[in-house]
C-alpha cells in the first residue's frame, strides 16, 4: 500500500509540541481513535498497542524518523498518521538522533502482508534525505499532508 492510500488530512499535524515518546504515542492514539470513531474511546487501546510494540524495540529508523506501528482488532483498513515535532525528542533511536518526523501506522490484525508492505513503503520514502527535508520545511497541517502526497507520487 502507498502513503496516499492510508493518510488523511485529519491525520496530519505540523509542528506539534509533544515533549516525550509517551506523549507522542498518547496523542497519536487519540488522533487515530478520533478519526476512526469520531471520539477518543479507542485511544487507550491503541496507546497500549503502540507501547507494546515499542517494548519490542524502538520504531525509530534513524535520521530523526520514527514509524510507530501496531495491529489492532476491529480496525477495517490501514491508517497512517503523520506528524512533525517542533522540538525533536528522544525515541531511543539506534543512531542516538532525536526524532522530529513521525509516521504512525495502525493496521487490522489479519493484514500482516499489507502491514509489512506499507511499513516498507513509508520507510523507503522517509529514508530519502530530500523527502525528510521537504517534510521538515512544511508550514501547516495542509502543507504537510500535500507534501506527503507529492513525495509518494515522486518516489
Amino acid at each position: 500500500m502507498k502513503i496516499t492510500d492510508v493518510l488523511f488530512p485529519s491525520l496530519t499535524c505540523h509542528c506539534c509540541t509533544w515533549l516525550s515518546k509517551k506523549r507522542v504515542l498518547e496523542n497519536l492514539s487519540t488522533m487515530i481513535s478520533h478519526h476512526l470513531s469520531g471520539n477518543s474511546d479507542y485511544s487507550e487501546t491503541l496507546f497500549q498497542k503502540f507501547l507494546s510494540r515499542e517494548k519490542l524495540g524502538s520504531t525509530a529508523i534513524g535520521n530523526g524518523i520514527a514509524i510507530p506501528h501496531c495491529r489492532a482488532f476491529g480496525v477495517k483498513r490501514i491508517y497512517g498518521c503523520l506528524v512533525t515535532l517542533k522540538n525533536p525528542i528522544d525515541f531511543e533511536a539506534f543512531d542516538n538522533q532525536p526524532v522530529d518526523v513521525i509516521f504512525a501506522l495502525v493496521v487490522p490484525e489479519e493484514r500482516n502482508d499489507e502491514h509489512l508492505a506499507t511499513l516498507a513503503r513509508v520507510a523507503e520514502v522517509l529514508q530519502n534525505k530530500t523527502s525528510r527535508q521537504s517534510l521538515r520545511e512544511c508550514q501547516s497541517d495542509k502543507d504537510l499532508f500535500d507534501t506527503a502526497m507529492l513525495l509518494e507520487r515522486e518516489s
